[in-house]
Order: structure tokens, then sequence, then C-alpha cells
């Protein structure tokens, strides 16, 4: 196993432990407020120009209470996509095993340059 795992991995870890059938009803607005907070952030990253140094970065997030991007992942994640979770799922998640990848992200650990 490698040391760190990639944010694919992290993002797929577990998910074929569900059936691909199994559905869920998500109301619309609340899949649209999801769709729209990736958009966000995929606009804002898709152009390096837009985070030429940690700065652009800082102001992009913002901070919670600010208006700014973390403020409306936020909201998706704890608010909007939370309560649609079903219970089983939710408690694999508390568990920590089934969807948590056993190799860390890189960004656990500080580099070289003192910035972790």
């Amino acid at each position: 196993m490698t040391k760190h795992s990639t944010p694919v991995e992290r993002v797929e870890f577990g998910l074929d432990t569900i059936p691909e059938d199994r559905m869920i009803t998500v109301p619309l607005r609340d899949l649209l407020y999801a769709h729209q907070a990736i958009a966000e952030f995929v606009q804002f990253f898709h152009q390096p120009l837009h985070y030429r140094d940690l700065a652009a970065v800082k102001r992009f997030l913002g901070t919670r209470g600010s208006g700014g991007a973390i403020d409306v992942l936020w909201r998706c994640y704890y608010e909007r996509l939370r309560s649609l979770v079903p219970a089983d799922i939710d408690e694999a998640f508390a568990g920590g095993e089934r969807f948590e990848h056993p190799a860390p992200p890189s960004y656990y650990e500080s580099d070289d340059s003192g910035a972790a």
C-alpha cells in the first residue's frame, strides 16, 4: 500500500459496498444546491490563474460566516446532504472503516516548505 491516498481513492473508497440499484429520493433544491456548489469549486480550480498564490485560495474559501466558498461547502455537506444519507450508511461513516481509506491524504503531513 502507498503511504498516502489520492483524492480519487478517498472519494471512491467503500462505494463498491453499496448495491448499484439502491436508491434514495433527493429534494431537487438540495441536489441543485450540491450541483452548484461543486460547479463553483470547478469554476475556480479549473483555471490556474484563479489561484496564483495562497492568498487567492484563501480569498475564495473565506472563513466560516464570511459568505465564501467554505460556507457553501459547509452548508452543502452539513445541511443539504447530511439528512439524505440513510441511517445504516451514516452509521458506517461514523464507524470510520467502511468508507475511510486506510492511507491518509498527503495533506496530513507537512512538506519541506513548512506548509501543511
